[in-house]
């Protein structure tokens, strides 16, 4: 109750405060100034009202807005007991509602209404209240504009036009009327032509509909060309804010052609050539129709297109002249469809070009089917052309044809004569018109050329039959006509003899006789003759009757083209054993006789192989077969290449790693070598001590011949076992004939106090540690055991070592390759592979350096030779080759580098 007594005391106060504002001001509302506004309906207006204080500490507390027609504020801004900012809004629900609101921060304030309407129009006052100075008001007088509503065009029947109007013909008159629906005040209604002004009604308002009606009309006597497309636009008009109402159509016309052209016309066409003729025609609207027309039957195969602007039309049709239509009229016609006007033409006479027309006829005495050799032919050419032919050409089964008295050809104007015909006279004979249009070629006449049989070539002469074997023989002539008769005759050494036509038949110009030979006398010659109207065969086929057998071996043949995977052989053939043959070939390896590849040739013993494996040796057999069997092989030998080998690298890690294990085995042998090589240790240092007592004299004899150095050194030799029964010696062969080392022995009697010591070489020692370096040079043994010799050879012809990487020669044969000092060398020969004479293994070697040649005054091992060049090793023979080939085999041990 408390509340509501407040609220009603605030409004009583409100009220009271009001009417003592009024009063106050009542004197005043005489001098309130007006602002004039104009609004268009629909639209926002914005009314002003001036809330500014003339003194800086004043401020507005109120602001009320009337309309006069009313008593009471119609909006209202209180800003009292608080800022104006916040001040608190009112709009009477019955004028404007939501649709109104107050704008404090513009100069001057405004209130603005939105979509205002024609009952919003009157005049409005708008109250002010200061804390401090005097109450303002001011005025506004609001005036709405409604624009027209709705335009309509109608022609001259009172059809409604929109956009286009007509069509209308050249030269006819045009009425349009133009009708304004609303507005407010009564809107100006005017017509424009292309934009500009041409009349102008004054309004006419009917009582018809509400808010009036307002028409105007325009007329034009007569439409020309230019009139076309032009717009008319009727424009109503009744306020400055907005743009006019209006609507507008076009106008349509319709026209005739103006003109009609051939572009091209008038020239000479060929015959039997595709052209494409222009027809145009400009200044139809719509474009013309266009039609072509050749002696007055009209021509269907034309294409029309139309030009962007639509003012010109083009027609294109596809003609083909043929020699029929020289001197017809042809012509295009233009017209509008829409218009009863005439249509415009134009045309020309047509001059048709054609190539020569030849048709070719035999001489009238002769007859086509009944030309035999040694006749005389002749035609005759007849050539229709326009222009004219300047050139006839004969042709033979499609080839030219010259004149050639020799070989009885004769060509005259357009005549041609063929003196004494034969056989290959006989084909298709044409004659050729020439014209600046082309060439014309008659249709071929067949000249058809009688001849009696002769014998086909290139048939067998030649077939092998067994005894008691049918062989069917065929018999192939040439004859025209074809219709023949056939006799066969048997011939040889003794007798000739018919054959009974119960053998043999016959089918055009082929004849088969079945033989069958039963003894060496039914061997011979089979004669075939044939014959027919015209004559009898004068040279019989001859058929030679031979045994048959197998074929002969190839021979010539040769291996080709040889690669890691293939190779080819190529040979000649040999006698086919009187029947067809054809050629084998099988390819096995050489090792294993294992088969590798096969082929097979029809025609010639040529052969390419692949898939072969690469470093193989292979043996190729070669066959001839017929069907009596196979020949006797040629064999050749034929080698693949090898691969290139890998390079072998100096790094420990890059070496393969060996997949060899250590068995007991392996371990006893291993013993047994390290035993042995201790035991040949030993005994090089008893030797090595005993050396110097017994080099002695032989250094000095060295110092007076000018060598330099006087210690002895063991030379590197080959440590052998000896054959006899008595206990094993370690024995170091010499070294001197090798040229590398000097002689260590004493003077003459000093061997009686040890005879059991072999006296050793002296090797400086420089040259033994070079010679240690290149030990790893592999070396075939060659001396002769001494189970074979007793004795051991003279320095001189000791046979020494050779080197696997020399390619097999002995280092006396080096001296060919690098100066060396003569040596007394023999030279080298391998081991020959024969077994000892008492049937025990070979006598072990052991190798225990490389031989030295003598470079200079420098001794040093051979050259080596890389590991991938594997040279072939030859035996040589030496002095010594008796001796040795009675060896027992030496193993062979090749160095691991």
């Amino acid at each position: 109750m408390t509340g509501a007594k407040c609220e009603i005391s605030s409004k009583m106060l409100l009220a009271g405060t009001l009417l003592l504002a009024l009063a106050a001001t009542a004197s005043a509302i005489k001098e309130v100034p007006i602002t004039n506004m104009v609004a268009i309906a629909g639209e926002a207006t914005y009314m002003p009202c001036d809330i500014t204080t003339p003194e800086p500490m004043d401020a507005v507390v109120l602001v009320l807005w009337y309309r006069e027609d009313l008593g009471t504020p119609i909006y209202s801004v209180d800003g009292r007991d608080k800022n104006f900012s916040q001040a608190e809004r009112w709009s009477a629900e019955n004028v404007f509602g939501s649709r109104a609101y107050f704008i404090s921060d513009r100069n001057p304030a405004e209130l603005g209404i939105d979509s205002v309407k024609v009952t919003d129009a009157g005049t409005y006052r708008c109250r002010v209240d200061f804390k401090v100075a005097q109450t303002r008001n001011s005025k506004v007088n609001l005036t709405i504009i409604v624009p027209p509503q709705r335009i309509v065009i109608t022609d001259e029947v009172g059809t409604e036009r929109v956009s286009v109007v007509g069509p209308y013909v050249e030269g006819s008159k045009l009425i349009l009327r133009c009708d304004v629906f609303g507005g407010q005040p009564v809107p100006k209604v005017r017509w424009l032509r292309n934009d500009v002004v041409v009349q102008s009604s004054s309004p006419r308002r009917k009582k018809q509909s509400p808010g009036g009606l307002v028409s105007a009309e325009i007329l034009i006597d007569q439409l020309d060309r230019k009139d076309v497309h032009s717009e008319l636009t009727c424009q109503a008009i009744n306020n400055n804010k907005t743009a006019p109402l209006s609507a507008s159509v076009h106008v349509d016309m319709n026209f005739r052609p103006l003109n009609v052209l051939i572009l091209g016309a008038n020239q000479p066409l060929s015959a039997g050539r595709r052209y494409d003729l222009l027809c145009q025609s400009s200044g139809s609207r719509p474009p013309a129709t266009i039609t072509w027309w050749r002696n007055g039957q009209r021509l269907t195969k034309s294409k029309e297109t139309t030009s962007n602007d639509g003012n010109t039309t083009t027609s294109t049709l596809s003609f083909t002249p043929s020699k029929e239509d020289e001197g017809h009229y042809l012509s295009c016609r233009a017209e509008n469809p829409h218009l009863s006007a005439d249509a415009l033409e134009d045309g020309w006479k047509l001059e048709i070009l054609y190539i020569p027309e030849a048709t070719i006829h035999l001489g009238t005495s002769l007859s086509p089917d009944n030309i035999r050799e040694g006749t005389d032919v002749y035609f005759d050419c007849r050539v229709n052309a326009r222009p004219a032919a300047y050139k006839v050409e004969w042709r033979h089964n499609g080839k030219p044809l010259n004149h050639n008295t020799a070989a009885g050809v004769i060509v005259s104007n357009q005549s041609l004569v063929l003196q004494k015909v034969g056989r290959n006279s006989a084909g298709n004979y044409s004659c050729v018109g020439f014209n600046t249009e082309g060439d014309g070629e008659s249709d071929a006449f067949f000249l058809d050329v009688l001849y009696a049989p002769t014998c086909r070539p290139s048939q067998p002469r030649v077939h092998g039959v067994a005894k008691q074997e049918r062989a069917r023989i065929q018999c192939n002539v040439d004859a025209n006509p074809v219709d023949l008769k056939f006799r066969w005759t048997f011939n040889n050494s003794a007798d000739s003899v018919d054959v009974a036509s119960a053998q043999m038949t016959h089918s055009g110009t082929q004849s088969w006789l079945t033989y069958t030979p039963m003894t060496e006398l039914d061997y011979g010659s089979l004669l075939c003759w044939a014959s027919n109207k015209v004559g009898s065969q004068r040279l019989p086929c001859v058929f030679h009757i031979i045994a048959a057998g197998r074929p002969d071996q190839v021979h010539n043949c040769s291996v080709l083209n040889s690669s890691t995977h293939s190779f080819s052989v190529s040979c000649t053939e040999g006698f086919n054993g009187g029947l067809p043959q054809s050629f084998l070939l099988e390819v096995r390896e050489t090792a294993t006789q294992e088969l590798a590849a096969n082929a097979t040739a029809p025609n010639s013993p040529k052969f390419m192989l692949g898939g072969l494996k690469p470093g193989t040796s292979y043996r190729a057999f070669v066959f001839s077969v017929n069907a009596k069997g196979k020949s006797e092989p040629v064999v050749l030998h034929a080698n693949t290449l090898r691969l290139p080998e890998k390079q072998l690298t100096t790094s420990e890690s890059d070496r393969p790693r060996s997949g060899l294990k250590l068995t007991p085995t392996m371990s006893v042998l291993v013993g047994v070598a390290a035993a042995l090589l201790v035991v040949a240790l030993v005994a090089c240092a008893v030797l090595r001590s005993q050396c110097p007592s017994r080099d002695r004299p032989k250094n000095r004899a060295n110092q007076q011949g000018g060598v330099d150095g006087g210690s002895c050194s063991i030379g590197l030799g080959l440590l052998e076992k000896t054959g006899s029964s008595t206990p094993t010696t370690l024995k170091l062969e010499p070294l001197a004939a090798m040229g590398a080392v000097s002689d260590c022995s004493p003077p003459d009697g000093a061997d009686e106090k040890d005879p059991d010591i072999i006296p050793q070489p002296c090797i400086d020692p420089d040259e033994v540690a070079f010679m240690r370096h290149r030990q790893l040079v592999s070396t075939i043994d060659t001396t002769p055991p001494h189970g074979r010799s007793s004795h051991i050879p003279p320095p001189g012809q000791f046979a020494g070592y050779c080197t696997l990487r020399n390619g097999g020669l002995g280092l006396r044969d080096l001296n060919t390759m690098v100066e060396m000092q003569p040596t007394g060398y023999s030279q080298c020969t391998l081991p020959r592979p024969h077994h000892s004479p008492w049937g025990g293994p070979p006598g072990p070697s052991v190798q225990l350096g490389p031989p030295m040649v003598q470079y200079g005054s420098r001794y040093a091992p051979p050259p080596v030779v890389p590991p991938s060049s594997k040279a072939e090793l030859t035996p040589v023979p030496s002095q010594f080759e008796d001796d040795l080939s009675e060896a027992p085999l030496v193993t062979k041990r090749e160095s691991t580098v």
